[in-house]
């Protein structure tokens, strides 16, 4: 983010330097080291408060507001008794370090938005603030600050039990100007001073440090406070403002304009706009003149005068009695006269500024108040029950409720209009929203939250009196509903969101163009800045899957490694958990009026780089929760239950909890504690137990008292164990580890916090206390100990990844293994993901490799003589060998390896960070020194294979070429220098094509390969029964309808087939039997003995799974397997030989080679053996190379379009957008691909992805044509430049060799023209050649899908023996040797894959995850049943069994089934689910659109 600064005025200069940065809220909230005091010497004038600052600021931020009082001011400076002996004598004394220099600079130097929460902060105390400052950039001009100060409640009692709450310049007010007209010491300030709390509230000759001048910036300044009884000296409360209070609701303000006010005619004007009086003090010596220019401003306002130091006047203030009370209560009388006028009523908007006045920057738009107007004019109520129905009405008709519900559709239009504003706009216009809302709820709940006041009042008095409890009953009901009432007045910015949720959701279903479908990454941005957002609704307990995942993943994608400590908040219900967290960290967290905290919110905080570095992450994730325990629902079962949930998952998802109790009862302590015992023992089985802080808020803190409260917590917690263990009945809780260290903890005070009061002081606006401000920083020191410290890090994408996960799965009595399962098979795909990106890389260094020694092949064909091939292949052999050494060790050299050991590096420590054990690390290296070795074999083995058919095609080419000029001369010789008709020449071509044709045919008699196997069958096969017979027809037997297996002893015996699972699974083995034996024997065709290796291989096989199964097949079911082998196998070698011979038989390669040839016999034919020829040859073969560059250009530009799509970046992210296109066919009706895919996943899913990646849209067109015309421009000025035969020849070969398949080598020793400067010529010629028939067009280009890269996206398509899902691990993850060599998938019904109860036929819906261990399991005909546990750990131990980490993938395969089931029953003639099962097993009643929306979140 851009760091702004603030040009400074040089009058400011020597407190401010030149420039000040502009502190914007994503600085404000950044997360910082405790900056100690600073200690300025004498000689740090310049820029003495730019330097004191940042200390100021975050003293601010944790509520120390005291460090603004003078007193503590002046200590962060030294002085020196002559520290101004350098001033000029005719200018006034200027205060290097004052109080109000430092409060103006601090408001002055921040962005609107962080005024108002540092003035947030400071309104909680009885100072004075700046109403008006000069601004930083122009010392002529002055800010008026007065609107960011809108807003903040200040409270007063009136009488025991009832206290007002005033709106800052929102709700009734009057106020008091103080001015004064002369000059005299001490003056006005001084006496206002006499009259308040602090003899030093307003800036003053007298206040500490004023014998070193006045502040620079105070002159025309205008300081106020709120006169109560926190701000008010006791003589000023007593005789004046106890009983005004009394009697009125208004507020009082104290204005204080600092200079002589004739100077300043513009204030006086703004501060006559309020509903004013004025005080004017006349001092010693003021000019008539000046009085009457007061006289005439303030004319039509009430005002109260009195002379200073004046004998002559009754109304006169004698300075030097100024202590005494009889002076000040001639003060105080003139407040009371100034406060009797009556207010007239003030509106913001009409304010008017004369001409050095100016407002603060705009902290309204025209966005944000057409919207608060229109929830004004409906009212908050009405807007949350009438208008904002999704939230209320969660149902499938979400988009119809949207469509025709306009105020809706209006409302988030306004809403949106100010999302999509700037993102420094936004914020603001978002803050104008949050504080009018408030406002509104405030004023329209105010009548029912007084009303509370009063039942909880009766409540109270009725249980002293007479426990009545069914009048208690009812008068607690009577709470509840009016409570109820509150909130369904209580509007917030989280409503909006939660109806922004709810239309995204219905919205992405129907229309993924809609704009709102872009607001996740403006929520985002906010949440970035250090916005708060709704976590979990706390009026439904919803987490807002599809929502938060979009969010989330618009922050993963601006932070892709974001690492993240998160620290949540428990504690009862208004033990001030949210004061605490704002107080740490300057939060805002969204409090409903009148109400605590509902739901969950969370903070993303940034750390400053030096405390990032410390601590070991980026930033910090606070999570406020809902208040426990809430008093009204003691004793309520489902009460409980939601604070265990609550407790269970704020504390599940974080490093550090802190447990907040207010008071110090023992009730208190130990249900606190309950709660969270329980939690921790449960998560530390998963090993995701947070650490905690318990910050308990005690009357005192003596240090001679302080093991009391330390004592007090430990009797506590010993009584919560006791409770717990009663209550807890599936552990002993007490054995827990993590508790038994908890007592050693607080001994150490490395657990315990005790806390000392909140308030300094019992009255209604008493403000935050020092010794508070100092226990919140302590605290904040051990938060950062206990993140440096911490083993448990974790990066934003995983977090966020799991937290929707933990949620669902929180309420379920077994969450904690719920829990360790989530997070285990996150941790495994994530361990899958890493692993995979390792080897991509390696994967792409050997590719470069293979690229550059291809490369090198091609220079030392073209170099080398025909005769002597042996030399060239065992010096290729050498290239191949050198070039793949020490891939990707310790070849500095090469940037594809560099990377590739990066990442190695990176996973190395995924596996550290992770607290992955030194076995994992092991196997895991393995995988990846294994994948290297089989990467080296298969490149050395490709390498060696197109050398070979290099050698082919270079032979056979070179062969051609002599063929050719032989032929050629003979012709030309003959024709003896005439030429030949067009008719004649192409005569001629066709002859010598023909010649050529048969001439190579000679040497390609090959036995066509389908003989070739056929033989070899019946040699390996004759003895086998009628095998060749059936052979010979080739009826592919159906293996599941095969009678396989015998039971029983003579005439008693029965044979059977196998059931479809195992026969598909046998289908599938022997499936791949062709391409086992040909790696085996590196070979990509046909070979002698290939039958026999063939059927040595069905052999082990029938073995292996005879022994593996503990079953016999019988002879019959062997020969049925041959024949099914033997009849797959021809099918794909005759296609494999097919591929083969195109590319390597000489026929082949003459063929693919006959335009090339037909042309240099062309140009041979009419022009002989001249530079013209030679010319025209050398151009066709330029272009050719071009044409080769080109195409290859616009081959890698496909590749790269299909690799881009967003939904390429996993094999997982191939599968759900798979799912996506099905679940969108199914839910329009169309089930028939569905179906087809769940009856053959595997070959539906490829040919799908094949497809898929085969019809994407590219610019390879474009791409072909841009290469084609820079290279072209390359070679045609290479060749333009050349200055010798010998430059051209080396040039054209040295180009030539740059691509595959070209094996031309000019060579001039045939040319027959004599003529001077034969280089120019054929230069002409060639130049002349490339211009005339440059006009190439794109072929064909290369299907993505026949990319091997490509071809890994889809990763693996085994499927699951149990219920046909398909496994999402990465293709060829099956090698691996660490634990991700096993099978993951999102397990589906059974039913989906046709599996049935056998003896009802009835499809299944159990999933694979949801089968219980006990239970019993049929499978490969064994006689008896097998325990599930047993099955799944010994017989399926290359499959992991558990549920995805996600949910709504879960869900989405119940979904397919209950769709399905009916129509799935009837194709295979089966008997449909029962809804009983259906329902157990969650295949019912599930919502289309959560499942859909956040499928398409993830592959957006």
């Amino acid at each position: 983010m851009d760091n702004k600064v603030i040009k400074v005025n040089g009058k400011w200069h020597p407190i401010l330097g030149e420039s000040v940065p502009l502190i914007e809220p994503h600085h404000y909230v950044r997360l910082s080291k405790i900056i100690e005091a600073p200690q300025l010497s004498a000689g740090e004038k310049n820029g003495s408060i730019s330097l004191v600052l940042p200390y100021i600021r975050q003293k601010v931020k944790m509520w120390g507001a005291d460090v603004l009082l003078a007193e503590n001011i002046k200590t962060l400076i030294e002085r020196e008794d002559d520290e101004n002996d350098d001033q000029d004598p005719q200018e006034q004394k200027k205060n290097q370090l004052s109080r109000f220099d430092c409060i103006a600079s601090l408001l002055a130097s921040a962005e609107c938005t962080v005024v108002r929460d540092i003035f947030q902060t400071l309104s909680r105390f009885p100072i004075a603030f700046p109403l008006v400052i000069p601004e930083l950039n122009d010392a002529e001009k002055f800010r008026v600050m007065f609107p960011l100060f809108a807003g903040p409640v200040i409270k007063w009692e009136t009488k025991p039990g009832k206290i007002i709450e005033n709106h800052l310049f929102n709700s009734p007010f009057k106020m008091i100007v103080a001015i004064r007209v002369g000059t005299n010491i001490p003056g006005k300030s001084t006496i206002l001073n006499q009259l308040m709390s602090s003899d030093s509230i307003f800036s003053s000759s007298n206040e500490p440090e004023a014998e070193y001048g006045i502040p620079h910036m105070i002159s025309g300044s205008i300081e106020f406070t709120w006169l109560i009884q926190e701000t008010c000296g006791i003589g000023l409360w007593k005789d004046v403002f106890e009983n005004f209070y009394k009697e009125k609701d208004e507020i009082v303000l104290l204005a204080n304009l600092h200079g002589d006010a004739s100077n300043y005619p513009d204030q006086i004007q703004f501060l006559k706009q309020f509903p004013s009086s004025f005080l004017v003090f006349l001092m010693p010596g003021y000019g008539k003149r000046q009085k009457n220019i007061i006289d005439d401003l303030i004319k039509d306002k009430k005002s109260v005068y009195c002379w200073v130091d004046s004998k002559n006047r009754t109304k006169h203030i004698d300075t030097r009695s100024l202590t005494k009370d009889q002076t000040l209560k001639k003060v105080r009388m003139m407040f009371k006269e100034a406060l009797d006028f009556d207010a007239s009523t003030f509106e913001i908007n009409k304010l008017k500024l004369e001409g050095s006045l100016q407002l603060t920057e705009n902290i309204e738009f025209p966005e944000s108040q057409r919207l608060i107007d229109f929830v004004k004019e409906k009212t908050c109520h009405y807007i949350k029950m009438n208008v904002m129905q999704l939230q209320r009405n969660q149902s499938n008709d979400g988009y119809k409720i949207f469509r025709e519900n306009h105020e809706l559709q209006y409302l988030v239009k306004l809403f949106k209009c100010n999302l999509i504003l700037p993102i420094d706009d936004r914020r603001i216009a978002l803050a104008h929203i949050e504080r009018e809302i408030s406002r509104l709820s405030s004023i329209e709940s105010s009548e029912a939250r007084s009303m509370t006041v009063l039942k909880k009042e009766e409540l109270r008095k009725s249980s002293l009196v007479d426990r009545d409890q069914k009048n208690e009953k009812k008068v607690k009901d009577e709470i509840a509903k009016i409570w109820e009432k509150v909130d369904n007045m209580s509007l917030g910015l989280e409503h909006f969101s939660r109806e922004l949720d709810q239309i995204y959701k219905v919205i992405s279903i129907n229309d993924q163009r809609a704009e709102i479908m872009r607001l996740p990454e403006c929520y985002a941005e906010l949440l970035i800045n250090g916005h708060a957002i709704e976590l979990l609704d706390g009026d439904t307990g919803v987490l807002s899957e599809a929502w938060f995942s979009a969010i989330c993943e618009c922050i993963r994608k601006k932070h892709p490694n974001l690492r993240i400590f998160v620290i949540s908040i428990l504690g009862l219900q208004s033990s001030g958990k949210s004061t605490l967290l704002n107080a740490l960290f300057a939060c805002r967290f969204a409090v409903s009026v009148g109400r605590c905290t509902r739901g969950l919110f969370m903070r993303l905080l940034f750390l400053e780089e030096d405390l990032s570095n410390q601590l070991g992450v980026d930033a910090f994730v606070l999570v406020d929760t809902e208040g426990l325990g809430a008093p009204e629902k003691i004793n309520e079962t489902e009460s409980e239950k939601k604070d265990r949930i609550l407790a269970t998952f704020a504390m599940g998802v974080s490093n550090l909890t802190i447990l907040n109790v207010l008071g110090e009862s023992m009730r208190e302590l130990t249900e606190i504690l309950q709660i969270a015992i329980i939690t921790m023992a449960r998560l530390e089985e998963t090993d995701i137990a947070p650490d905690i802080l318990m910050v308990q808020h005690v009357s005192e803190r003596n240090s001679e008292r302080l093991s009391e409260p330390e004592e007090n917590f430990r009797n506590a917690l010993q009584e919560a164990l006791k409770i717990a263990d009663e209550q807890a009945t599936v552990m002993g809780v007490s054995s827990i580890k993590c508790l038994q260290i908890l007592d050693e903890r607080i001994k150490k005070g490395q657990l315990f916090k005790p806390f000392r009061p909140f308030k300094d002081g019992a009255t209604a606006h008493a403000p935050p206390s020092k010794q508070y401000h100092e226990d919140v920083v302590n605290l904040y020191k051990s938060i950062l100990n206990d993140c440096e410290n911490s083993q448990k890090k974790i990066e934003f994408a995983k977090w966020s990844s799991l937290i929707q996960d933990y949620w669902k799965a929180v309420s379920h009595e077994d969450f904690a293994v719920r829990f360790k399962n989530i997070k285990e098979i996150y941790e495994f795909i994530d361990l899958g993901k890493q692993i995979t990106k390792v080897k991509e890389t390696i994967d792409a260094a050997f590719f470069e490799h293979e690229e550059q020694i291809t490369q090198k092949f091609r220079s030392e064909l073209q170099t080398h003589e025909d005769n002597k091939n042996s030399d060239l292949k065992n010096k290729c052999s050498e290239l191949i060998e050198e070039g793949l050494r020490d891939i990707p060790g310790s070849n500095e050299n090469c940037d594809q390896c560099k990377k590739t050991n990066e990442e190695r590096e990176n996973l190395k420590k995924y596996l550290k960070e992770n607290n992955r054990d030194e076995k994992c690390e092991i196997e895991v290296e393995q995988t990846i020194k294994d994948y290297i070795k089989q990467h080296y074999n298969l490149t050395f083995i490709k390498l060696t294979q197109i050398l070979e058919a290099s050698l082919i095609r270079k032979g056979l080419s070179s062969e051609c070429h002599e063929i050719i000029n032989k032929r050629m001369e003979k012709i030309i010789n003959k024709i003896q220098g005439g030429r030949l008709s067009d008719a004649e020449r192409k005569q001629k071509i066709e002859n010598l094509w023909k010649d050529l044709r048969n001439y190579i045919s000679t040497k390609d008699k090959v036995i066509p390969v389908i003989e070739q196997i056929d033989k070899e069958v019946k040699e390996e096969f004759d003895n086998v029964g009628s095998l060749f017979n059936q052979y010979k027809i080739g009826i592919l037997p159906n293996l599941s309808k095969c009678k396989a297996l015998k039971y029983g002893i003579g005439r008693l015996s029965v044979e059977r087939c196998l059931d479809e699972k195992d026969a598909n699974e046998i289908e599938k083995k022997f499936d791949n039997l062709t391409d086992i034996i040909l790696k085996k024997r590196n070979s990509q065709h046909f070979y002698p003995g290939i039958v026999r290796d063939l059927r040595t291989e069905i052999d082990n096989s029938l073995n292996e799974i005879s022994k593996l199964w503990d079953r016999r097949f019988i002879p019959e079911f062997k020969r049925n397997v041959y024949l099914y082998t033997l009849l797959m196998f021809k099918t794909k070698m005759a296609s494999y030989q097919e591929r083969w011979d195109r590319e390597n038989s000489p026929l082949s390669i003459l063929e693919q080679k006959k335009e090339e040839y037909i042309k240099i016999i062309d140009a041979r034919l009419q022009y002989g053996f001249t530079l013209v020829s030679e010319g025209h040859i050398i151009g066709d073969y330029l272009l050719e190379v071009i044409h080769k560059k080109a195409m290859k250009a616009g081959n890698f530009e496909r590749i790269n379009t299909v690799k881009d799509i967003p939904w390429m970046t996993s094999s997982e992210m191939v599968r759900l957008k798979y799912f996506e296109i099905l679940a969108e066919q199914v839910q329009n009706g169309n089930n028939e691909e569905a179906i087809s895919h769940f009856l053959d996943p595997k070959g539906k899913i490829e040919k799908w992805f094949k497809c898929e990646v085969d019809n994407v849209k590219s610019n390879a067109d474009a791409e072909y044509n841009k290469t084609n015309k820079s290279e072209f421009g390359h070679v045609s000025q290479k060749i333009h430049n050349c200055q010798s035969l010998e430059e051209i020849q080396k040039d054209v070969n040295d180009y030539i060799v740059e691509v595959d398949d070209i094996h031309y080598k000019v060579n001039l020793e045939r040319h027959h023209d004599t003529s001077g400067e034969p280089h120019i010529q054929l230069r002409n010629h060639i130049e002349k050649r490339l211009k005339d028939y440059h006009n190439q067009k794109p072929k064909y280009f290369q299907k993505p899908s026949d990319n091997e890269s490509i071809m890994k996206m889809l990763g693996c398509t085994e499927t699951c023996y149990w219920c046909g899902a398909l496994c999402w691990g990465s293709r060829g993850h099956g090698q691996n040797t660490d634990e991700t060599r096993k099978h993951h998938t999102c397990h589906q019904p059974g039913g989906l894959r046709g599996v049935r109860h056998t003896d009802t036929n009835v499809l299944v819906a159990i999933p694979c995850q949801k089968r219980k261990d006990e239970s019993y399991v049929y499978y490969r005909d064994k006689k008896e049943p097998t325990e599930w546990s047993y099955a799944k750990n010994k017989d399926f131990s290359d499959w992991k069994f558990e549920s995805h980490h996600k949910d709504q993938f879960n869900e989405l395969m119940c979904w397919f089934f209950e769709k399905l089931n009916q129509d799935l029953a009837k194709r295979l003639n089966y008997v449909p689910a029962i809804n009983n099962e259906l329902s157990e097993y969650g295949c019912i009643n599930l919502d289309y659109g959560s499942i859909i929306t956040t499928l398409r979140t993830r592959l957006q």
